[in-house]
C-alpha cells in the first residue's frame, strides 16, 4: 500500500538497514507497529536513500506493510516535507555521514513534527550531555591529551574511557593507573581515531557499583514511562545488553527522581522527546537521545507495553492539521 490513509497521520522512520538491527533491543519496530495498529501510515527509509534537491529533502521510501515482522512495500521517491512526522532512528557512530544527514534534515518544513529534533541530535552528545549537571555525574574529563587523562587516572585510580561517537558499549575500556604506568603507549594507542590522528575521549571515574547494575530510565517528553536494571556478566564491567548484560526488574530511587526533575526543564525546552537516561549508583553516566532502546526489556520486566505511552504522547504533539485525535490506546 503506497497511499496515505485518510484522516490519519503519516510517519517516516529513518532507519539503519534491517539486517543491521539488533532485534533483541529494537524499539523503533515496536513504535511502528503500534502506529500501524491505530491506523496510521508508516514509511521506512535508510540513510543512503536520503538526498536534497534544491531546498527539498527527499528519499526513496517504502511503505511499512508490517513492522512485526517487517514487510516493506516497493520503493517510491517522495519529499520528506509530505510527511506529518519524521523520526531519525539511526544508531551511532555519529560520523561525518550522520552529520551531513542532519544538514539535509535541517530543510524539513516546520509543519513536520520531529521526534527527536535533528538539531538536538547534532547539538548534544550522549556521553557529554549529562556534564551540564556535574553535581549528578561521576568525575569526568574530555580530552585528547594523554597527560591530562593520565593525571585523571592517577587521581581516581581506575577509570573508564569512552569514545564520544559510538553506542552499545563499543570501544569502552576500563583502565587502572597501574596499567597506564606500565605501558607508555597504552593511552596513545587508545587515543588514535579512524583518521590516524588523536581523538577526543571521555574519561570517567570507574564506579564499582556497576556490578549491581546500570539502570535505564526511559523518558517520553520528560516523563518517566519505564525502567529496567542491566547487570554485567560475571567478571565484566559493561552493563550494555549488546555486551551480554542481563536485565532485571527495578524501581526509581528518590535521588533519581530528583535528578530527572532537575533536568526536565532542559529536556522540554530542547524538544528531547525520547530519552534513555542511564544511572549507576545514583549518578547519571549517559543520556541517550539518538535512538534510545531497551523498551522490549522494560516491557518484559514491568509487564507493560510502553510503546502505547510513547505513541499516545507522539500523537498529542502532532500538528492540528493531522487528524489523529481520538486514537489514544485503551
Amino acid at each position: 500500500m503506497g497511499a496515505f490513509l485518510d484522516n490519519h497521520c503519516s510517519f517516516l522512520f529513518l532507519m539503519d538497514p534491517y539486517s543491521s538491527l539488533n532485534l533483541e533491543t529494537e524499539t523503533s519496530l515496536l513504535i511502528m507497529q503500534e502506529l500501524k495498529d491505530r491506523g496510521h501510515a508508516v514509511f521506512w527509509a535508510e540513510a543512503n536513500a536520503l538526498y536534497l534537491r534544491q531546498e527539498d529533502p527527499r528519499a526513496s521510501v517504502q511503505y511499512v506493510e508490517s513492522a512485526e515482522p517487517v514487510r516493506l512495500g516497493k520503493k517510491c521517491d517522495r519529499s520528506l516535507n509530505g510527511f506529518d512526522s519524521v523520526l531519525v532512528r539511526f544508531d551511532p557512530p555519529f560520523d561525518v555521514n550522520y552529520l551531513h544527514c542532519t544538514y539535509i534534515l535541517d530543510h524539513l518544513a516546520p509543519s513536520v513534527t520531529q521526534f527527536n529534533p535533528v538539531s538536538a541530535l547534532r547539538n548534544f552528545n550522549e556521553k557529554l550531555l549529562a556534564m551540564r549537571w556535574p553535581e549528578f555525574t561521576p568525575p569526568t574529563v574530555v580530552a585528547m591529551d594523554q597527560e591530562l587523562i593520565r593525571d585523571f587516572a592517577k587521581e581516581h585510580q581506575t577509570i573508564v574511557i569512552k569514545p564520544l561517537d559510538d553506542c552499545s558499549g563499543r570501544g569502552i575500556v576500563k583502565l587502572s593507573y597501574e596499567e597506564i604506568l606500565s605501558d607508555d603507549q597504552l593511552l596513545s594507542r587508545i587515543l588514535v581515531g579512524q583518521n590516524g590522528g588523536p581523538r577526543y575521549l571521555a574519561a570517567q571515574k570507574y564506579l564499582p557499583a556497576v556490578s549491581k547494575g546500570d539502570k535505564r530510565i526511559f523518558l517520553v517528553d520528560g516523563d518517566i514511562v519505564g525502567y529496567v536494571n542491566r547487570i554485567p556478566k560475571k567478571g565484566e564491567f559493561l552493563a550494555n545488553i549488546h555486551q551480554g548484560a542481563r536485565c532485571e526488574k527495578t524501581e526509581v530511587s528518590d535521588r533519581e527522581n530528583l535528578i530527572l526533575e532537575k533536568i526536565r526543564p532542559f529536556i522540554i525546552e530542547n524538544g528531547l522527546f525520547l530519552l534513555g537516561v542511564d544511572f549507576i549508583d545514583g549518578f547519571v553516566t549517559e543520556i541517550n537521545l539518538t535512538s534510545p532502546s531497551a523498551v522490549r526489556q522494560i516491557n518484559q520486566h514491568m509487564g507493560a507495553k510502553i510503546q502505547k505511552k510513547i505513541v499516545d504522547s507522539m500523537l498529542s504533539k502532532m500538528s492540528p492539521s493531522c487528524c489523529c485525535r481520538g486514537t489514544k490506546a485503551a
